[in-house]
């Protein structure tokens, strides 16, 4: 056995005793929280929070203690049996202090335990790495304002409307996104063109990203019979020699959408017109308006997947390279990835699933 582990397995074995783990906890804890706590409640865990890669550096020790009003604090102890100072100590030590307060995160508004982070350190050399999680970014102080304080809000529900539209640009998707929740999405649309008649050529300037965001969110919310009304709001407001490139947005919308709805309806449209699908063979898809899907490609998609049909615009599904890849698919790439960008911002877990429509199972296997 190395010297590394008769050190952690001898300071493991020393605590893991409840008479040794009292007397050092009672010496340790912060003054500030030692009143609150019952110590004759201690209880070792016998769940283990250290990373398999991390098992022959970290002895890991969790401590339940009850509060003096019985509710649950815990203590976490990790004792480094290194005989050197660690730089990402102070990282590891808040890793896994959310591997335990997840064990805490319910459906239901609740407040988290308390964890305390203890680190029995006996080495050769003096301990000189940082102690907290703001000494390991370059600013200090900045990182704890930023990341250790409440976080920026942007409640746009109680910003008022008059207060969004000084934002000029800005206040254009401000607006948007605050007033996105109307049924009347086309009533929506001729307020907002109007409040930001100015705004629109500077939406211009800069290549109508607004524009053609709302118009790519719009036209999924609306019935088909009322897209052509959204067309002429957008060019009653929009200059005219743009209206040709704005259109364009709505058929790539379209085009998109339309793929989409012939993977979902295709196999009851393809039912419907009698259409034979040959398992051995591949697939023959035929309609009114004659959708032709590529052999070589089509045998293997009706040998896996069955049928895929174009819609009633006449899509055409490649020869050679033509599988479609469902927007559906793309739709939770994107989620996917807009999760672990918030997973490393700091979201609970809750606001995620909300935002991306992802299951919890799916995002704890993205922590």
């Amino acid at each position: 056995m190395t010297e590394r582990l008769k050190h952690d397995s001898l300071a493991k074995k020393i605590l893991s005793n409840p008479i040794a783990a009292r007397e050092f906890l009672s010496h340790y804890l912060p003054a500030s929280c030692k009143s609150l706590l019952d110590l004759d409640t201690i209880k070792i865990e016998k769940e283990s929070y250290v990373e398999e890669n991390l098992k022959q550096k970290f002895s890991d020790l969790v401590f339940s203690i009850r509060t003096k009003n019985n509710q649950k604090a815990f203590v976490y102890a990790l004792i480094e049996a290194e005989v050197s100072p660690k730089y990402w100590t102070a990282f590891k030590l808040w890793k896994y202090i959310f591997l335990l307060l997840e064990r805490h995160q319910t459906k239901e508004k609740s407040k988290l335990p308390l964890v305390i982070p203890i680190v029995l350190y006996h080495g050769k050399t003096p301990f000189n790495v940082p102690r907290n999680l703001w000494e390991l970014f370059s600013e200090p102080s900045l990182a704890k304002e930023l990341m250790g304080e409440d976080y920026q809000l942007v409640d746009l529900y109680s910003m008022p409307d008059h207060e969004i539209k000084k934002k000029a640009h800005l206040g254009m998707m401000e607006y948007f996104m605050k007033h996105v929740h109307v049924r009347d999405i086309l009533h929506l649309w001729e307020e907002f063109l109007e409040n930001f008649k100015s705004s629109i050529v500077l939406d211009k300037e800069k290549g109508y990203i607004y524009i053609r965001s709302f118009l790519w969110y719009s036209d999924s919310k609306l019935p088909e019979d009322q897209q052509s009304v959204l067309e002429k709001i957008i060019t009653e407001h929009l200059p005219s020699e743009d209206t040709e490139d704005i259109m364009r947005t709505i058929a790539q919308k379209y085009r998109d959408e339309g793929i989409r709805i012939g993977q979902e309806k295709g196999i009851r449209i393809g039912q419907e017109k009698g259409i034979q699908i040959g398992q051995e063979k591949g697939i023959r898809i035929g309609q009114e308006k004659g959708i032709q899907i590529g052999q070589e490609k089509g045998i293997r998609i009706g040998q896996e997947k069955g049928i895929r049909i174009g819609q009633e615009k006449g899509i055409q599904i490649g020869q050679e390279k033509g599988k479609l890849e469902g927007k559906l698919e793309g739709k939770e790439e994107r989620n996917i990835e807009f999760a672990k960008s918030m997973l490393l911002r700091g979201y609970p877990i809750e606001d995620i699933i909300s935002l991306t429509g992802l299951s919890p199972y799916r995002i704890k296997e993205l922590v």
